[in-house]
C-alpha cells in the first residue's frame, strides 16, 4: 500500500517537473521573442538613420557600408567644430556691434561704409582672396582679380617697393615665430591700384589707395599655380612647420567715392515698368520699381530720364532711342541707372510707342528695365559700344543724318528728342 501511494506521489511530482519546465521554456522562448522584436526595432531604426545621414552627406554617389557613412559624419562634425571655434575666436564682442547683426553683415557695413574691402595676398604677389566690395570701388570682379599677381594692378614704378614690403619681412629672419605672427602690429602703406574699364584699349587709370595689416599662417589652402618665370617674385616663404605665409589687409580708398555701383554679381530676375513721354520724360512708374531704384513715384513724374543716367553711356542711350523713334520698337544697350541711394545699378530696357487708337498718332513710349548681373553688363556693354558707334546711323525725313550732342552738353542731352526732328514728325 505504501509502495503504491509512493509511486502516485512520484508519478505528480514529475509531472508537476514537467510542467514547470515546460513554463520556463514558454517563457524563456517568450523573452528571447519579445528580445529579439525589440533589437529589430533598433536595427532598424539605427539603418534608418543611417540612410538619412548618408543621404546628407555631399558627393554621394554610391552606396555606403556603415563605417564608411559613420566615418564621414564624424570628419564633418569635427570640421564644423574647429570652424565654430575660429568663429568664436573671430567675432566681434565690442558694445558697439548691434546684437542683431551677424559678424559678416557686421563687417560687410563696414567695409562699404569705409570704401574699402579684404585682400589676401602671398608673399609671392598672389591675390589669395578679394571680398565682393571690390567692384563697386575699383571695378573689378574677384573672380577676374584671384590668382593673378599684385603687381600686375600696380604702375611698373611701385613694383619694387611693394615686392619689398611683401618679402623683407621673411628675409629677415630664418624662422618665423608663432609670435610674430601673432603681433598686434599693423603694417601700412599706401600704393596705387588698376581701376577697372569697360573698354581694355582705355588708358589705364589708378586709384591711390592705402593697405593696412599683417602677415598671417595658413593652412589647407592650395598654392596658386598662376605663376610662371615671368612672374616679379620668384616665390613665396613658409615656416618651418610647412603653413604657409599670406598678408591680409583692408584696403581702403585714399578719396571717399560718393557714387558707387551696385554690383549685382547673382543672376537677377528682378524688373519695373515705367512710361515716358516723347522727350522722354516719367509719366508713370509700377510698384516694384521702389524697391529697386530707391524713388517713389512722384519724385520722378515729370522729370527727365537722362537726369538719371550716367554721362558715359548717354551718347549711347541717346542713339538706342533714336532707333526707337525710327522703328517703334527696340532693346536698349546696358546702361548705368543712378539710384536714390546714389549708386549706379545696371539696367538694360525693352520698349515700344504706343499709338491713339482714332488718329493713329503715338501717344507715350512704355519701357520694361530689368536688373543685370554685373559681369554681364560689362561683357555685353564692351560689345555693344563698337557696335553703336559703327554701325548705327539715324537720318530724319531729309536724308541728313542725326549728330548726337556733346556729353558736356548736358541740356541739350536732356532735351534732345524734344527738339528732334523726328519727334516732329511723329507728332505731325
Amino acid at each position: 500500500m505504501k509502495l503504491h501511494i509512493k509511486i502516485i506521489f512520484n508519478s505528480i511530482n514529475r509531472k508537476r517537473c514537467s510542467d514547470n519546465l515546460m513554463d520556463e521554456d514558454e517563457k524563456d522562448r517568450a523573452k528571447r521573442a519579445s528580445r529579439n522584436k525589440s533589437e529589430k526595432k533598433r536595427r532598424d531604426q539605427f539603418n534608418v538613420l543611417i540612410k538619412e545621414l548618408s543621404s546628407m552627406l555631399p558627393g554621394n554617389t554610391r552606396k555606403m557600408d556603415k563605417t564608411t557613412v559613420l566615418e564621414k559624419v564624424i570628419g564633418f562634425l569635427q570640421k564644423h567644430n574647429e570652424f565654430s571655434v575660429q568663429t568664436e575666436l573671430c567675432d566681434i564682442h565690442q558694445e558697439w556691434k548691434p546684437s542683431f547683426l551677424s559678424n559678416e553683415e557686421f563687417t560687410q557695413l563696414m567695409l562699404e561704409a569705409l570704401d574699402g574691402f579684404v585682400i589676401a595676398v602671398t608673399t609671392d604677389g598672389s591675390i589669395m582672396y578679394v571680398s565682393d566690395s571690390i567692384t563697386p570701388l575699383l571695378g573689378h570682379l574677384p573672380s577676374e582679380v584671384m590668382d593673378q599677381n599684385l603687381l600686375r594692378f600696380l604702375p611698373e614704378q611701385e613694383h619694387s617697393d611693394i615686392n619689398k614690403i611683401l618679402s623683407s619681412h621673411m628675409l629677415l629672419m630664418d624662422t618665423i615665430s608663432s609670435d610674430y605672427l601673432k603681433c598686434n602690429e599693423d603694417l601700412e602703406f599706401y600704393c596705387h591700384l588698376l581701376r577697372g574699364s569697360l573698354n581694355p584699349k582705355d588708358f589705364p587709370t589708378y586709384e591711390y589707395i592705402k593697405f593696412v595689416g599683417n602677415f598671417l599662417s595658413y593652412n589647407h589652402v592650395p598654392l596658386s599655380d598662376c605663376h610662371s618665370s615671368e612672374d616679379p617674385v620668384p616665390r613665396g616663404y613658409g615656416t618651418p612647420q610647412g603653413k604657409q605665409i599670406c598678408f591680409v589687409a583692408t584696403v581702403r580708398l585714399a578719396t571717399p567715392q560718393f557714387l558707387k555701383e551696385m554690383c549685382i554679381v547673382e543672376e537677377s530676375l528682378e524688373e519695373f515698368t515705367s512710361r515716358h513721354s516723347l522727350e522722354w520724360k516719367f509719366l508713370f512708374l509700377d510698384h516694384r520699381a521702389p524697391p529697386i531704384i530707391g524713388y517713389l513715384p512722384f519724385e520722378v513724374l515729370g522729370t527727365s530720364g537722362y537726369d538719371y543716367y550716367h554721362i558715359d553711356d548717354l551718347q549711347l542711350l541717346a542713339r538706342c532711342h533714336e532707333h526707337l523713334m525710327q522703328f517703334g520698337k527696340g532693346k536698349s544697350c546696358c546702361y548705368r541707372f543712378l539710384t536714390k541711394g546714389q549708386q549706379w545699378i545696371w539696367l538694360q530696357t525693352h520698349y515700344y510707342i504706343t499709338y491713339h487708337q482714332w488718329n493713329s498718332k503715338p501717344e507715350f513710349i512704355v519701357c520694361t528695365h530689368t536688373v543685370l548681373r554685373y559681369g554681364k553688363s560689362i561683357n555685353v556693354l564692351s560689345g555693344e559700344t563698337l557696335l553703336y558707334q559703327k554701325s548705327l546711323k539715324i537720318y530724319d525725313s531729309s536724308g541728313h543724318q542725326f549728330h548726337i550732342p556733346a556729353l558736356n552738353d548736358m541740356e541739350n542731352c536732356n532735351q534732345y528728342f524734344e527738339f528732334s526732328g523726328i519727334v516732329n514728325k511723329l507728332n505731325n
